[in-house]
């Protein structure tokens, strides 16, 4: 007996307590009303004598308040047109546009130094002299050996006019002042290259010699740099090889704290893959009149490419089962599920490629937990959903990469109350 009044005083609490949930929530009896055709008839009207989610609307008939009842409510976001964001970024090392290291053609003591560390040079302007003396002095004896062989040629020439002499005699005199000729600048040459002249315009780097330090032609005077246009060196891809052209526009932020994005484009493409790496080798250039950027800086290199069309969805709608991904759609005042095969995650929606989704049609983003295929659902626009207050811990949770076989992402946070808070205003209504 003992047991049977237990039993009979737990069904007795859980009838309670079942009626209290019925009075105090609307869900249970929202729940139970809508499988009311399988429901016995005194279970139905009891439901709706004690559920809040059991009050009829003001005006409305039987039958049009037991179709309102029987519909879920959802919150929907339009599918969009839009395209996959098919970028690429390297990292490349920056190079000048040219760079030349000086070394002397002579070696020497440096009588003087024209320029200082920094200075921009021109082409052709000289930046160090070398002792020169014994030079200017072969120049000097060279132009006075080809004057006189020059003097003995017009001799010479008076004496074949009259027959004096041969042809063959007038001829080897002639040689011999060619020969003086060449010689002249030979000296000339030598004495040139006791001066260090800049091989290109633009900036000369940090200069190692002094007055009086002897060089040699191995010696480093400095580096001269044209870095008015800076190049970059970057490894593409196979997959990208295809899409890529001398001319192909690319940007480049160097790895600095203030972040300035650069444009140039693509000026070098080599002419085979790397085997082992199967990248293409590339240069891309960058303008630097502003004279900002250096030599052997990184750089995050951007190539953009042409993006495919596809559809973008709100990244809550996605929702995952056995077989992948699937959104939920409304077509007719019902739900309908529809495939997807995801192409992309941007910040806050999904790119989808499906056959039954089209721009522009509605993809259900709340109210996901309770829908099956066909059942009929009822639409409420978002912005007319009060704001619920929530602490940070509150936040909704959507399950967005959840394995295969584990069912629909789970919705939690301020979903749960905006929808009841709808579906009472709705039965209020």
């Amino acid at each position: 007996m003992a047991i049977i009044r237990q039993t009979l005083g737990t069904v007795a609490v859980l009838l309670m307590l079942g009626v209290v949930a019925l009075w105090a929530f609307e869900t249970p009896g929202r729940l139970l009303l809508s499988h009311r055709d399988s429901l016995p008839g005194p279970l139905v009207r009891l439901v709706e004598a004690v559920s809040r989610g059991g009050e009829t609307r003001v005006g409305a008939t039987p039958a049009q308040d037991s179709d309102a009842l029987s519909r879920m409510l959802v919150v929907t976001d339009p599918a969009v047109a839009d395209r996959t964001r098919d970028r690429l970024r390297v990292i490349g090392t920056g190079q000048a546009l040219s760079s030349v290291a000086i070394q002397p053609d002579a070696s020497g003591l440096v009588q003087d130094i024209r320029l200082r560390s920094g200075d921009t040079v021109e082409a052709g302007q000289i930046l160090a002299v070398l002792q020169d003396d014994a030079e200017r002095v072969e120049v000097d004896r060279r132009r006075i050996a080809l004057e006189a062989a020059q003097d003995q040629v017009r001799r010479f020439r008076t004496l074949l006019d009259s027959s004096s002499i041969t042809s063959v005699q007038f001829d080897e005199v002639r040689r011999a002042a060619d020969a003086a000729m060449l010689d002249l600048r030979a000296a000339e040459i030598a004495l040139s290259d006791r001066q260090i002249r800049a091989p290109i315009s633009g900036r000369v780097g940090i200069v190692t010699i002094e007055p009086g330090s002897y060089v040699s032609n191995t010696t480093l005077i400095a580096t001269v740099d044209d870095r008015s246009r800076i190049r970059m060196r970057i490894e593409i891809p196979e997959a990208y090889v295809s899409q890529l052209a001398i001319g192909h526009p690319v940007s480049a932020v160097p790895t600095t704290r203030d972040g300035q994005r650069y444009s140039g484009e693509i000026t070098a493409l080599d002419n085979r893959l790397d085997e082992t790496s199967r990248t293409l080798r590339a240069e891309a250039t960058i303008d630097n009149q502003a004279d900002g950027l250096r030599p052997g800086m990184s750089f995050a290199v951007d190539i953009g490419f042409e993006g495919q069309d596809y559809i973008s969805v709100d990244a809550l709608a996605i929702q995952w089962e056995r077989a992948g991904a699937y959104v939920w759609t409304v077509t007719d005042g019902r739900a309908a599920k529809v495939p997807v095969e995801i192409i992309e995650r941007n910040v806050d929606r999904v790119l989808v490629a499906a056959e039954g989704l089209a721009p522009g049609q509605p993809v259900v983003t709340e109210g996901v937990q309770q829908l099956r295929d066909g059942v009929p659902v009822r639409v409420e626009d978002p912005d007319a959903l009060p704001d619920v207050p929530q602490t940070p811990e509150a936040g909704p949770t959507v399950d967005r990469e959840a394995p295969s076989g584990s069912g629909r992402a789970a919705l939690a946070g301020p979903d749960r109350p905006r929808l009841a808070h709808a579906a009472g205003a709705e039965a209020a209504r």
